[in-house]
């Protein structure tokens, strides 16, 4: 397998873009929208594996069985576009300390907690301004996406030279009725990844969750149908289960006795469900000619072609995608990576592949470092979050 040429990352180059951006996003907003943008949780949120959770919709009316955001606090009922304006939340990004923008910094993940294309519309603008910051931009979907919207959202990324990734959720064919009542039909969902790959963008099939005992008998038929449909590759994801969830899989008629010997406990916490078929399944995947990946980041990083800003390649699920991220090839050189860290008030040390983190002045640390230096973090135990 050829190594791909990768973005090369400069740490002191990003933070001179954020200063820039921010200057110029001060001069676009009001005072008022200041103050919205400020007070908002994106300017505070800290990154995660998949990047920095980005909101376009409050509340879901899709109401899929084995969905967690009722016990995060949000709703299947009355939906509505996450009220700050796509300025705002751009804004609120680059306000946020760790927060770094550009195609090399903090990867953007839409969709987390609701399905970001209920108001395409105001979707779209979100997503516009987004595009602006320049950062790998990824959206998990089950929403139908026609030939007019896929084409509007290439015509985003191509105008602003912003990679944006596709991310469609399938994970049942034959139960989609009981387990996805409201959301589009999965020979839908299809349609989209056609559409979205006529349109110039590189969709790929989210198979997640996956519920032992409920859908993995599906993967075979799945994995056939997003590839003939035109899917790039597939993330592979397992199942955060909640009593809430259970109690819903139960009623529908589930048998949850492979889950409950996997679990010790079933409460009110989300609690991850072994998956040691992950491996297999990835696998699997090879054989039908998709590109598979372990964690939704690295194929964010792939579309975008830089190295994984959570040093997967070092420290967590690496498949060894085309992308080939790897050390010490695709990480920054240790003295600007400990002056970009420094003008951040944060200490380090490194030590080859890996960086300590000595000292924590701000949340979101640690996803921070990672993407700065491509290395593994470690936190020293004298290191404290003031």
């Amino acid at each position: 397998m050829s190594v791909r040429s990768l973005v090369r990352v400069k740490p002191l180059e990003i933070l001179e873009l954020k200063d820039r951006l921010l200057n110029e996003f001060s001069v676009l907003l009001s005072d008022s929208e200041k103050v919205r943008a400020l007070s908002d949780p994106h300017s505070k949120r800290a990154p995660r594996w998949c990047g920095i959770t980005v909101h376009f919709t409050v509340n879901c009316p899709f109401s899929c069985a084995y969905c967690y955001i009722e016990d995060m606090g949000f709703s299947f009922s009355n939906p509505s576009p996450y009220p700050l304006s796509g300025r705002e939340i751009a804004f609120a990004l680059l306000s946020n300390p760790a927060f770094l923008p550009g195609v090399t910094g903090t990867l953007i993940a839409v969709g987390a907690v609701s399905e970001p294309f209920i108001f395409f519309s105001d979707a779209l603008g979100k997503l516009r301004w987004l595009a602006r910051l320049g950062n790998p931009i990824q959206f998990s979907t089950k929403q139908y996406i026609s030939s007019t919207m896929a084409e509007n959202i290439y015509r985003i990324s191509y105008e602003t030279s912003t990679p944006i990734s596709p991310l469609v959720t399938i994970v049942t064919l034959e139960h989609y009725r009981e387990l996805e009542k409201n959301a589009p039909s999965p020979e839908r969902r299809l349609d989209g990844i056609k559409n979205m790959r006529d349109a110039g963008l590189k969709p790929i099939l989210f198979l997640r969750p996956i519920m032992p005992g409920i859908n993995s008998n599906e993967i075979d038929n799945i994995l056939r149908s997003a590839r003939d449909a035109g899917a790039s590759g597939v993330v592979v994801g397992g199942f955060r289960i909640t009593r809430k969830i259970a109690e819903r899989l139960e009623n529908l008629g589930f048998d949850l006795s492979e889950i409950t010997r996997r679990l010790k406990k079933i409460d009110d916490k989300q609690r991850s469900v072994p998956l040691p078929e992950k491996k297999t399944i990835i696998e699997k995947a090879k054989q039908y000619g998709l590109i598979p990946w372990a964690s939704a980041c690295c194929a964010n990083s792939w579309n975008a072609k830089v190295p994984c800003p959570s040093a997967c390649f070092i420290s967590g699920p690496c498949t060894m995608c085309p992308n080939m991220c790897s050390y010490p090839q695709h990480v920054p050189q240790e003295k600007e990576t400990i002056e970009a860290l420094s003008r951040l008030n944060i200490r380090a040390e490194i030590k080859g592949d890996k960086i300590k983190i000595l000292n924590q002045p701000f949340k979101g640390i640690s996803m921070l470092v990672r993407n700065l230096s491509r290395r593994s973090v470690i936190l020293s135990r004298r290191s404290k979050r003031k």
